[in-house]
């Protein structure tokens, strides 16, 4: 019995893990609490242990980063395109009624 389903069925978990997050950024053209350094950071982790499963012509860690390069990536654009921009409920409308916060409730940022 191969022991790469464990490898596969993790990979799968990662998949199922980052769509919400890049389906929130395409959908509602929000980027907020994302760190586009943080996500930078890992794209060019991804790049990096790519290139080392390759080398070492590892099938399962070949699936997980190619997705890892391609999920990542997306992040990284779409923050970057969208940046600043908040969606109704990150920016705060569906909890005042259709009406952008003021005052002291906003932040540091001043969103």
């Amino acid at each position: 019995m191969s022991i790469h389903w464990f490898g596969y069925v993790g990979t799968a978990l990662v998949i199922v893990a980052y769509l919400p997050q890049i389906t929130h950024l395409i959908r509602e053209t929000c980027s907020a609490g994302m760190s586009f350094g943080a996500y930078a950071i890992w794209v060019v982790a991804a790049v990096l242990l790519l290139t080392y499963a390759v080398l070492t012509r590892d099938p399962v860690f070949i699936a997980l980063q190619s997705y890892q390069v391609l999920a990542t990536g997306l992040v990284c654009f779409y923050c970057k395109r969208f940046e600043h921009n908040l969606c109704e409920l990150h920016g705060g409308l569906r909890q005042s009624g259709g009406r952008r916060p003021t005052g002291p409730a906003l932040g540091p940022e001043g969103r």
